[in-house]
């Protein structure tokens, strides 16, 4: 027999392929943005100048940081923050892989709150802190098919110094909008698209085992399965 349960999902997803043109035309959560990629693929490829220009197309300017790492680590979190602050942006787009879409909350919250971003993660050497502020607003343009955060809060930031890996997240940190376009996947190697298939399987096996899991979890879940 279940437990009683809650089901938020706030955030907007464009799901098809080609609907990353919805950038074009739909509401968004400011008027500057601070993009964050990692790699050099979204460049090469054409997909960051492609989100520009869009932006742009809406009278929206945009600020890049683009140091982005695999397993992203807090130096870049501060650092993006500071960017974002100081060039006046009001709201922050993930675009690439999980990676630059956890980056792209942790950075939200950062760039509208003091102090350094380990004073508010629970566990480990964290502080703990309550959030003063409402993060930046998020939006999530994913490359990759894996990880799922573009419908999710979950962030997970590792701290350097002291080798703590550790996940944070909150209604906050909930994505405003997040675009999944099959087409940006297309130039993603034969090999990795297979593991990024296991991974959303291997996510989707988890959800349904789980002991918190709920019919609306269990819905998905088998869903994901299935496909």
């Amino acid at each position: 027999m279940y437990q009683p349960f809650q089901f938020f999902m706030p955030a907007q997803i464009f799901f098809g392929a080609g609907c990353l043109d919805q950038l074009g035309t739909a509401p968004l959560p400011g008027s500057k943005a601070l993009v964050v990629i990692g790699g050099t693929s979204v460049r090469r490829l054409g997909y960051l100048d492609r989100v520009q220009s869009l932006l742009k197309r809406q009278g929206v300017e945009s600020v890049v940081f683009d140091k982005v790492q695999p397993n992203p680590v807090v130096e870049h979190v501060m650092e993006a923050a500071a960017l974002a602050k100081e060039t006046g942006c009001d709201f922050v787009v993930g675009l690439g892989g999980g990676s630059s879409m956890d980056s792209a909350k942790s950075i939200a919250v950062m760039a509208a709150n003091p102090g350094t971003y380990w004073d508010y993660i629970q566990g480990g050497s964290g502080l703990g802190l309550e959030i003063p502020n409402q993060p930046l607003p998020i939006v999530c343009i994913t490359t990759t098919a894996g990880t799922g955060t573009e419908a999710d809060p979950w962030t997970v930031i590792t701290k350097e110094d002291t080798q703590e890996k550790i996940g944070f997240g909150y209604r906050g940190t909930f994505p405003t909008m997040s675009i999944v376009d099959p087409e940006l996947m297309l130039s993603v190697p034969p090999k990795l698209t297979a593991y990024q298939g296991f991974d959303a399987l291997f996510h989707a096996v988890e959800g349904y085992m789980a002991k918190v899991a709920s019919p609306m979890s269990d819905m998905f879940a088998l869903q994901a399965i299935e496909y």
